[in-house]
């Protein structure tokens, strides 16, 4: 079994996802492949308020039931921010083998702690909290180095109609949006056989 996780860290509903899908992967033993996927490359990195709409209230109701079945607090931060930079971080993290240290910490600066992960320092400190090293983080983003992983990922959502996150694929079937944990079992029950 194979499993894609395709996330950005401004999608509360990627948050839950994401804790989810890690508890099916530690329970059947499937190493999961992350593809950061940005869904607003429009915002700016210093954030902009989250205007109250009709949509954001629709939004903040599902995931209120959403997390619901999960062991969590979470609240909308209330702005929103660009999250490119944050999305190299983490593909940099991966290197040195500290993404799920990274990966977590930067849902929980965002979702509970209401941080800035648009803007660099705040990323830095997620980074040296997860233990990757500041200087070698530095000079990863100031080099965009991995700044090409998140358009090969753009061109692998686009080729299998990612249509936004969280979308799981499991080996070629996509579940888009988030999903109980007992949906993600019966898919892999469904493929295992």
């Amino acid at each position: 079994m194979r499993i894609t996780f395709f996330y950005d860290y401004i999608c509360p509903f990627s948050y839950i996802g994401s804790k989810r899908i890690q508890r099916i992967g530690a329970e059947y033993g499937i190493v999961i492949e992350w593809k950061g996927y940005e869904i607003h490359p429009e915002y700016p990195p210093q954030g902009k308020k989250r205007r109250r709409t009709v949509k954001t209230m629709r939004t903040a109701k599902a995931l209120q039931n959403v997390v619901g079945e999960e062991d969590t607090k979470l609240s909308l931060p209330g702005f929103i921010t660009n999250s490119r930079l944050c999305l190299e971080a983490a593909e940099f993290s991966k290197t040195k083998g500290k993404f799920i240290e990274f990966h977590n910490s930067c849902y929980d600066a965002y979702f509970l702690d209401r941080k800035n992960i648009g803007d660099l320092n705040v990323i830095l400190e997620i980074g040296e909290k997860a233990g990757v090293d500041k200087d070698e983080l530095v000079n990863n983003l100031n080099g965009r180095e991995m700044a090409e992983n998140l358009e090969d990922y753009r061109r692998d959502a686009e080729k299998i109609d990612v249509l936004g996150v969280p979308t799981v694929v499991f080996n070629d079937f996509r579940v888009h949006g988030v999903q109980g944990i007992e949906t993600y079992r019966s898919i892999i029950a469904k493929f295992s056989n």
